[in-house]
């Protein structure tokens, strides 16, 4: 969906939420990415959502002037998918979210690419020493909205493709429902525990 529609879709829940009386309200992120340094199938528990300088904040350009928004989820929330983890692969690390997908995440393979392989992986490797595990367009917009509204967040996505060995997406469709499926069942986990309900799956 990327941060600009993502944006408009948290407003209106939001404001759908405070008109209907809710409360302890938690969002959660859910989705794919590209992994670094992991296992295709790995699932990423979002600690610090981190923009495409590899920082912690968002930022949003309001009356002329450049906000600067800090990025934040919601630890409890990482601790409570990591216990529910059972048999999954599941790693906990930061998420770099960008605007676009070929020059925002380096990828070789866009219309437009005024860099090599070694830029690439340069900065690509530079990324996971600091600390991410993953790459998505979507989870440091939604940390600080998270953030600046006072709702709790999480993001949880799982990864298709190890892009410090490549750019190209060639799982089989089998594998990718698999995948997809296991963030969604540690999400169903998650809810049943706070409901006080056992999940069968």
């Amino acid at each position: 969906m990327g941060m600009p529609s993502f944006s408009i879709l948290l407003h209106e829940i939001t404001k759908l939420l405070h008109y209907a009386g809710a409360t302890d309200v938690v969002y959660i992120r859910l989705g794919t990415s590209g992994g670094l340094g992991l296992e295709p199938g790995t699932i990423v528990v979002t600690d610090v959502p981190v923009n495409g300088f590899l920082e912690p904040h968002y930022e949003l350009v309001s009356l002329g002037k450049r906000i600067l928004r800090p990025a934040e989820l919601d630890a409890e929330i990482v601790k409570e998918f990591v216990e529910l983890k059972g048999d999954f692969p599941v790693v906990v690390g930061k998420t770099m979210s960008v605007d676009c997908f070929y020059e925002g995440q380096g990828r070789l393979d866009g219309a437009i690419c005024p860099y090599d392989e070694k830029d690439k992986m340069d900065f690509l490797k530079l990324a996971h020493e600091k600390g991410v595990r993953n790459i998505e367009m979507e989870s440091v917009m939604f940390g600080a909205f998270c953030k600046s509204v006072g709702v709790r967040g999480a993001v949880v996505c799982t990864t298709l493709v190890n892009r410090l060995l490549g750019d190209q997406i060639t799982i089989p469709k089998e594998s990718y429902k698999l995948w997809v499926d296991r963030v969604l069942i540690l999400c169903q986990r998650l809810v049943a525990k706070k409901l006080g309900l056992k999940f069968v799956e």
